[in-house]
């Protein structure tokens, strides 16, 4: 019989303690990515760097939760995201980036983070509201 914590706290090493791995698009642009495995090589022909980085760089916490758990989800979250931005900043020191921890009540609870392109705007617009899910930035 398999334990159930055990497997989904494994499940969870990639973003607890992340690791990245660099890849490079047509333009010579280096595009970091979570390191989960399954990170092809070679040369990524992209148009939108923000939207390809925070595509691939999702990882979901969990899948719906009673209401009553939200701010259990938020401090799990929270401190997951923080850690992730403080591990992104000592990994790539000249670069910047965005992390969002994306709290839906009627789906799931998501980390995604993109580097903060010129000339392109975030993944999260956070002048919106975006309807039953809450969005937290946290930036280096």
């Amino acid at each position: 019989m398999k334990n159930s914590a055990i497997e989904n706290l494994s499940e969870f090493i990639i973003i607890i303690y992340p690791e990245f791995v660099v890849r490079y698009d047509e333009n010579d642009n280096e595009l970091v990515f979570l390191d989960n495995g399954s990170i092809e090589r070679g040369i990524y022909k992209i148009s939108d760097k923000t939207q390809c980085e925070a595509f691939v760089n999702h990882f979901h916490l969990f899948d719906k939760f009673p209401e009553s758990e939200f701010e259990k989800v938020f401090a799990i979250g929270d401190k997951i995201a923080k850690n992730l931005i403080r591990r992104l900043d000592e990994c790539y020191p000249d670069k910047k980036f965005v992390v969002y921890l994306e709290i839906s009540r009627k789906d799931s609870t998501i980390i995604r983070f993109h580097q903060l392109w010129e000339n392109e705007p975030p993944y999260f617009d956070m002048t919106f509201k975006y309807p039953d899910t809450e969005i937290f930035e946290y930036k280096n």
